[in-house]
């Protein structure tokens, strides 16, 4: 398949549910874990990615979820996360993306005949839990340029969890859902829930393996909203050298 269709959605990042009409106003909910996912593809070794994807009551698209090992040190996803003109050369379908300051993000979405191009600015926070770092990023309304040739996207919400592995080790897994607003061909919306974790996960994947920003000499100090626990942060990598993972991919290490 053509990848300009495998590339409308993703980013970053959860699940939401709520009203779908046009006059109703964003209703956004947290991860419903009692809802069963569906597994759409399986990766079997460091740098293969797993997806799934559920049907959400009253959503056109599934949210989905993804999740990849990557031979990266968690400092480096954290950053290129924490770049938003870089966005649209890893998440799913994104065109163009630019930061809004002074710590928003926003994203164009190629659109498909018959449905339109969308756009959405979000905003991010983060915290630290049981040694997994976790951003949680939602659309903010109010803030950001408008357009009246596009679609704004009506609900997003988006979670990554890290978890480093070792110091050049770290399990990346992301859980998305979107309501684009407007009815959507179920070609479409099926392309959207199955293709936008592999190919975002993928994208960041090969963003970093090509090594086009050189993070050698980052810090901890140069994460804007992606670390807001900057002294959390710290003794979380201070650790890292005790971290022992023979097996990262076994599936009873979470």
């Amino acid at each position: 398949m053509n990848r300009t269709i495998y590339t409308l959605f993703s980013i970053v990042v959860l699940a939401l549910t709520g009203s779908f009409s046009a006059s109703a106003q964003t209703q956004i909910t947290d991860i419903d874990d009692s809802i069963e996912w569906e597994v759409t593809s399986t990766g079997d070794d460091v740098g293969e990615v797993s997806t799934w994807r559920r049907a959400i009551p009253g959503a056109d698209v599934k949210q989905f979820r993804g999740e990849v090992i990557l031979n990266e040190p968690v400092l480096d996803i954290l950053l290129t996360i924490d770049t938003p003109e870089d966005l649209h050369k890893w998440v799913y379908f994104c065109r163009d993306s630019e930061a809004v300051p002074p710590n928003l993000s926003y994203m164009e979405y190629k659109g498909v005949w018959p449905v339109a191009a969308r756009y959405v600015t979000i905003q991010s926070k983060s915290w630290i839990e049981d040694d997994v770092i976790y951003i949680s990023s939602r659309n903010v309304d109010e803030a950001g340029p408008e357009h009246d040739n596009m679609v704004k996207i009506r609900e997003f919400s988006n979670l990554f969890e890290i978890t480093p592995l070792g110091e050049d080790m770290t399990k990346v897994r992301f859980t998305t859902f979107v309501d684009l607003a407007g009815k959507l061909p179920s070609w479409l919306a099926n392309a959207v829930s199955s293709r936008a974790p592999y190919v975002t996960l993928s994208g960041m994947r090969d963003l970093l393996e090509d090594g086009e920003r050189d993070f050698s000499d980052a810090s901890v100090d140069d994460l804007s909203s992606v670390a807001q626990d900057k002294d959390g942060l710290r003794r979380l990598l201070a650790k890292l050298d005790d971290i022992d993972d023979s097996d990262p991919l076994d599936p009873n290490d979470d």
